[in-house]
């Protein structure tokens, strides 16, 4: 019969082997996460730490090592020469991407000008400005998120999640009712819709009372520029970014006469606009499409728009 002690040890012993098994196809492992999707470089620094991890228990066992294939100890100096590189070049990547955001917030002289950025800059630069209020806030950068880009570790204690729209046009009511619906779904305090564009007329109504903050790009700017001062000690009133505040009317109402005969996008509710399409079998005919082409891809046809008259 083996005591307690014994067994411990045997378990050691093998946790040990199986770590150091590990360890020696290190290169491999690191290396692993170039064939997949990105960010791999974020991936390849976990992999590091925890074959890294691995090492350190090694270091502290009795057991011999087994075979490398690279001789030590180049084998383990190879190994931490790769995580520091690894992570002078995560920091180099990370200092380069808030310099591109700056220098975009910088030129930036109306929302406009934000559609420069890719949507996944946009919501870095959400991010940002989160982190330069005092919040926690990451990416989620993943498939299937429910509509959640950004995450929100708000300084009271309380949950937020954001809905990033690098849109051109405006975003309408069935947005921010479906974002509701994944505020209550991901169990959060409240929630943010932040756009380059507008909201509708029916969207802030619909929002007014709810847990929703809802940003246009001007704010976004207006907020963006006032950060900055504050960070550079220039401004210290600098406005709080926020998950949600009084919802405001939009700042241009359009008269409903104005858009009697303009078709509404079915997804974002927002007034469609007259285009020409440029190939296909439809080549030259005319038909309605969203302003958020090529996040939304509704359309209608004229003849549709003459036989609901």
């Amino acid at each position: 019969m083996f005591d307690g002690a014994t067994v411990l040890e045997m378990a050691l012993q093998m946790l040990s082997y199986a770590f150091d098994l590990v360890f020696v196809a290190w290169p491999i492992l690191v290396l692993s996460p170039l064939q997949g999707r990105r960010p791999f470089l974020s991936k390849m620094l976990l992999a590091w730490g925890l074959v890294a991890t691995m090492r350190v228990f090694l270091f502290f066992s009795s057991v011999p090592p087994l075979f490398r294939l690279i001789p030590e100890p180049l084998n383990t100096v190879l190994f931490f020469a790769s995580g520091i590189l690894l992570s002078g070049i995560k920091i180099g990547q990370n200092l380069w991407r808030r310099r591109t955001l700056q220098q975009v917030g910088d030129k930036a002289d109306s929302a406009i000008d934000l559609l420069k950025l890719s949507p996944r800059q946009f919501e870095e630069m959400v991010v940002e400005l989160y982190r330069a209020s005092g919040h926690r806030a990451k990416r989620t950068g993943a498939v299937g998120d429910h509509g959640v880009d950004v995450v929100v570790q708000a300084r009271n204690g309380e949950r937020w999640v954001v809905q990033c729209k690098r849109w051109r046009g405006a975003v309408g009511e069935p947005i921010v009712r479906d974002f509701y619906g994944v505020i209550q779904h991901e169990k959060a305090d409240k929630g943010a819709i932040i756009t380059t564009g507008e909201f509708t007329q029916q969207a802030h109504e619909w929002a007014r009372g709810k847990p929703i903050y809802l940003c246009n790009g001007s704010e976004f700017l207006k907020r963006w520029k006032a950060a900055k001062r504050y960070i550079q000690g220039g401004d210290p009133s600098a406005p709080e970014m926020a998950a949600t505040s009084t919802v405001s009317e939009p700042e241009n109402s359009h008269n409903k006469s104005d858009t009697v005969s303009i078709p509404l996008c079915p997804r974002c509710g927002v007034s469609m606009v007259l285009r020409t399409a440029r190939r296909g079998q439809h080549k030259g005919e005319q038909f309605y499409g969203c302003p958020n082409y090529p996040e939304c891809r509704e359309i209608t046809s004229l003849e549709n728009i003459s036989n609901a008259r």
